[in-house]
């Protein structure tokens, strides 16, 4: 899967409870526009969205279980989670490593008995931890996402993604990916792949930022 992703777009195809494509069938949808439009893989969150999704889309995927936690999810805290993405069909599992999850050396390593570890930090030490644990690829998911981080910034950490790749560890840029620029900038500073998610997937939020620039809004 690392060759299959290298300098590539994954999509994340998610969509929290209560929106309208909170269905496993739309984000089966979603996932199959995203390999017609040339993404090297997918990100997708529970056994049951990847279930779907295997079954209309041949990209590999990225498997997730999220959980909530204070004022976020936790991601895949738990081994039996990961066994079931794993039995979904996840060619990867994504974990989170900030100081903010229970998630250690040890919990990496089983995983990795299952299929490779993409680990979500928020930090460069975080990140560094998480290499040094094995995990296959580093995201810098969940900056600008954790307690000590808030209140989130608009623009992706790029320099988070130059400084893990600086020191020879193979990151994934994710997190507030959402344009063409930004996503050139990223691959620039280093990254192995991208992972872009509701500035593809989820039009309420894009409706949402562009009707900011209307008069109406002001109304």
């Amino acid at each position: 899967m690392l060759e299959q992703i290298r300098g590539g777009l994954v999509v994340s195809c998610q969509a929290p409870d209560g929106h309208p494509l909170r269905d496993p069938g739309a984000i089966a949808l979603l996932a199959r526009c995203a390999e017609l439009g040339g993404a090297a893989g997918l990100r997708i969150n529970s056994a049951g969205d990847i279930r779907a999704v295997r079954r209309s889309a041949t990209l590999p995927v990225i498997g997730l279980h999220k959980i909530p936690y204070a004022h976020r999810h936790l991601i895949t805290p738990t081994l039996d989670l990961a066994r079931d993405l794993v039995a979904a069909g996840a060619a990867m599992v994504a974990v989170d490593l900030t100081r903010e999850s229970p998630a250690d050396a040890a919990f990496v390593s089983a995983v990795r008995e299952l299929v490779p570890v993409m680990a979500d930090v928020s930090t460069l030490g975080e990140g560094l931890a998480a290499w040094d644990a094995g995990a296959a690829v580093v995201g810098t998911t969940l900056s600008g996402y954790t307690a000590a981080q808030l209140p989130t910034p608009d623009d992706p950490d790029l320099a988070l993604v130059a400084a893990l790749a600086g020191r020879g560890v193979r990151v994934v840029a994710e997190g507030r990916y959402r344009t063409g620029e930004q996503v050139r900038r990223a691959f620039e500073a280093g990254a192995w792949a991208v992972v872009v998610g509701g500035a593809i997937t989820d039009p309420v939020a894009i409706t949402a930022r562009l009707t900011t620039a209307t008069p109406a809004a002001t109304r």
